[in-house]
């Protein structure tokens, strides 16, 4: 095997296309890393520009009402990660700092997308993309006449008359095919330099192999699929023509279709709708609280009864600043309620699009390759979390100022400049890497490599049948 496997590697070289395939994809992956490297150095150095200037703003704004510093209030700005160099997922497309205000749970915003006008369509090349779509192209430009031309040329049968069986000549130029591509695969991760902060030295390694495992896979799905492709077909132009249709199918057309069914079927509501909805709950109430002016109403009368006071001027605190702080809590159970509904919107999408993996590994491939590189839906969403968290903590430290030391002026109270300094800083804490939808994803994958690998001996078996005389 491991003889057939140098052979194999002696005659790519000498036809030049095993020399072109590694000069394409790790100049691709050159490219793809500088671009990246560029676009990284750009933001993080916006993004600590920002952050330091919003800290400084915040820390010295002077004596000011506390309820008109949680509207100005601060924002939460997401690092870059250094993993993200492998495989950018929705990172260009969602925002990166949240104005935390009062009243409001702000999306995301600054997405990088919106400022690649300047790359043009080479700021979507990433290494992810290569190793998904041009990576399998060239594994089939480089196998698909790996037995199909000994076929043609009459000279399969004297290959093996020396003893040598077909499975082992197979198994042979699977391991040239996978040696190959693992060797450039390794290569592009070891130029990426995935260096920096963010998460741990063990979770980073880990996030690292388990990509890596993961495309090792999906390379071994291709090697099978064309080595079977290329036994069973008569010639080398049948077997590159049912290659390419198999990989425009799965590559290009399954997910893309499958994509607009989950889009259909699990429609995502836009920020203006999910902001109407919101509102609407506010106004009216929702599971059993009643209207604004009723629960308004009703709260004053409690806040009364348990002060044992008949006016809100004898009052002991300030009430606006009370009153404030039960909107919050009233305003966080709508925002619960629908943000939740939409991270489960979410959810039923990424379950739609593993449908697509009835045609291909290649969706199951894309949800853990960015899990691992956090830049999926959900550590997006948990970015968005952290910085309500904080938001909520924040608005809840003003609010508490305010009732105790507001009393009888409330909003024309203004708070010492001293308790801006006490306001904790955001601190994004990188979510664990052991998540239920990974190890989803990677069954999925294994059972694709199983599939493959059965075609092949499958393939193989029957082949041998027809070459005995």
């Amino acid at each position: 095997m491991i003889a057939t496997a140098r052979l194999a590697w002696r005659q790519l070289w000498r036809d030049r296309r095993l020399p072109v395939a590694l000069t394409l994809l790790l100049a691709l992956a050159l490219v793809a890393i500088a671009l990246d490297q560029v676009r990284a150095t750009e933001a993080e150095r916006d993004r600590i520009a920002a952050d330091t200037l919003d800290r400084e703003t915040f820390r010295t704004q002077g004596a000011r009402n506390p309820h008109s510093v949680a509207h100005f209030s601060r924002f939460a700005f997401r690092p870059r990660l250094e993993t993200m160099t492998l495989d950018q997922g929705v990172s260009d497309h969602a925002g990166t700092a949240v104005w935390m205000e009062a009243h409001r749970q702000n999306p995301p915003n600054a997405r990088a997308a919106e400022d690649h006008l300047d790359l043009g369509r080479s700021s979507e090349l990433g290494l992810a993309w290569i190793w998904q779509v041009v990576a399998p192209l060239l594994l089939v430009g480089l196998g698909f006449d790996a037995i199909a031309r000994e076929r043609e040329r009459r000279t399969l049968p004297l290959v093996l008359v020396g003893g040598l069986s077909l499975p082992s000549f197979v198994a042979g130029k699977a391991l040239s095919l996978l040696a190959v591509f693992a060797v450039a695969l390794l290569g592009s991760v070891a130029m990426s330099s995935l260096v920096g902060g963010g998460y741990p030295v063990d979770d980073r390694v880990a996030r690292t192999a388990i990509w890596i495992g993961g495309y090792l896979g999906y390379l071994v799905v291709w090697t099978a699929i064309t080595l079977a492709a290329s036994v069973r077909a008569r010639t080398s132009r049948g077997a590159l023509v049912t290659l390419l249709g198999i990989w425009a199918l799965t590559v290009l057309a399954a997910p893309r279709i499958v994509a607009t069914l989950a889009d259909d079927q699990v429609p995502i509501p836009s920020s203006t709708e999910l902001s109407a909805a919101i509102e609407r709950d506010l106004k009216e109430g929702f599971d059993g609280h009643g209207p604004a002016d009723q629960r308004t109403k009703d709260f004053e009368a409690r806040i009364l009864a348990e002060y044992k006071v008949d006016a809100v001027a004898k009052l002991p605190v300030s009430f606006a600043g009370l009153k404030l702080e039960e909107g919050e809590r009233v305003g966080n159970l709508v925002f619960d309620k629908h943000h939740a509904w939409l991270a489960e919107r979410y959810a039923k999408q990424r379950s739609w699009r593993r449908g697509s993996s009835l045609f291909g590994p290649l969706a199951a491939l894309q949800h853990l390759s960015t899990a691992a590189a956090g830049t999926d839906v959900e550590q997006q969403l948990e970015f968005a979390r952290q910085a309500e968290h904080q938001r909520r903590d924040i608005v809840a430290r003003l609010n508490t100022d305010m009732i105790a030391h507001g009393t009888g002026k409330d909003f024309d109270y203004l708070a010492d400049p001293i308790l801006w300094t006490r306001i904790p800083a955001f601190q994004y804490s990188a979510p664990s890497l052991d998540r239920a939808g990974m190890r989803i994803d990677l069954a999925l994958l294994a059972v694709w490599v199983v599939i493959a690998s059965l075609l092949l001996g499958w393939t193989v078996r029957r082949a041998a049948k027809e070459l005995v005389p």
